[in-house]
């Protein structure tokens, strides 16, 4: 929080703001503070947000015993927690950091009901948050849900809740690219198949505008010195102005891999009627329904196929498959299972 705005801390921002309404919520970050109607508290203070995915087969061998660096932060940051949160007495703990973060709360002993989101995706690390037998584990997705049930111990209460998405006046900008423009919009690491949509689009009359960075920059940065039309990258974009980039382009693009636990950004590109590309899995086609259209990520003709035809539908009404998302209907979902905990 503060360093980065992926989708983990543009849900806790959600979330934290519509329970402060009516709870007594703290965040805790590593990132600088900024002004916010909850409180906040910096906690071993960074000026880098540690690498999220492993580059290569060593960093991924660290990840997977959790002795990388973003685990051994995590580790830290949430030692450094304890003494203010043994202050603080909270009655619910939500937890964020993986299996490092729950091992030092577990140990702490702070009688405190511990709640994880399954952000990470189905796969080792929600796997072994599940085996630490938090007292509620938020599947974003149903089938996430039914794969979480098959793990969670009976002591942990699984439910299905998904992101919520805010709703934002989105004002286009001139891009200066040739029409159709296609957006993607996502952290670069290698799942998310970024290059994927680079190459894809390179084969269309098309402009690109990617909006990400992270741990495959170069192979993104050699997949774009291949480009033959105009395109834009921007690394960072300020939250409150990336929905202009959403209202300014013509098609939105993003396949990752199944092990992508939700995908936000189909959200927000459905909130301005986008057209959208996604890839063709169960979750995806949860989230973005029958009016998305459907590649298989490492299969280059597919993609190029759903962009030609996402291409020739215009915009899109997306409100009523946007209903479930909405931060009200969330959080009073949410808000049910935290009184449900402690009562």
């Amino acid at each position: 929080m503060g360093l980065v705005n992926r989708g983990s801390e543009i849900s806790t921002d959600i979330i934290a703001t519509a329970l402060g309404k009516q709870h007594q919520v703290t965040v805790f970050q590593s990132g600088p503070l900024i002004s916010k109607v909850y409180k906040t508290i910096c906690i071993h203070p960074l000026v880098q947000a540690p690498t999220p995915a492993p580059t290569n087969i060593i960093t991924k061998l660290l990840s997977r015993l959790y002795l990388d660096n973003a685990s051994i932060t995590a580790k830290k940051f949430t030692q450094q927690c304890i003494p203010e949160l043994q202050k603080l007495k909270p009655d619910i703990i939500i937890a964020t950091n993986g299996l490092p973060q729950l091992k030092v709360l577990k140990k702490a002993n702070l009688n405190a009901k511990i709640v994880v989101f399954g952000r990470a995706g189905i796969g080792y690390h929600d796997k072994d948050s599940l085996k630490a037998r938090p007292d509620l584990f938020v599947a974003l997705t149903p089938q996430a849900k039914l794969w979480a049930n098959t793990i969670a111990k009976p002591t942990t209460k699984v439910v299905y809740i998904p992101n919520p998405v805010m709703k934002v006046e989105a004002k286009a900008i001139d891009l200066n690219l040739p029409r159709p423009i296609v957006l993607t919009v996502g952290a670069l690491s290698r799942y998310k198949n970024i290059p994927a949509v680079i190459k894809a689009v390179s084969k269309l009359q098309a402009s690109l505008v990617l909006i990400g960075d992270g741990e495959e920059s170069a192979h993104v940065q050699s997949a774009l010195s291949h480009f033959p039309g105009d395109f834009r990258w921007l690394k960072h974009v300020d939250p409150t102005e990336i929905s202009s980039y959403y209202a300014s382009s013509d098609i939105f693009c993003f396949v990752p891999d199944p092990q992508e636990a939700f995908g936000r950004v189909y959200l927000e590109a459905m909130a301005v009627g986008l057209p959208i590309v996604a890839s063709n899995d169960p979750i995806r086609r949860g989230i973005v329904g029958a009016k998305g259209h459907y590649a298989d990520p490492h299969n280059l003709d597919s993609v190029v196929s759903a962009l030609q035809t996402a291409s020739t539908t215009g915009r899109v009404d997306y409100t009523k498959d946007l209903m479930p998302y909405q931060p009200k209907t969330v959080v009073a979902q949410i808000e049910k299972e935290i009184n449900a905990l402690i009562n």
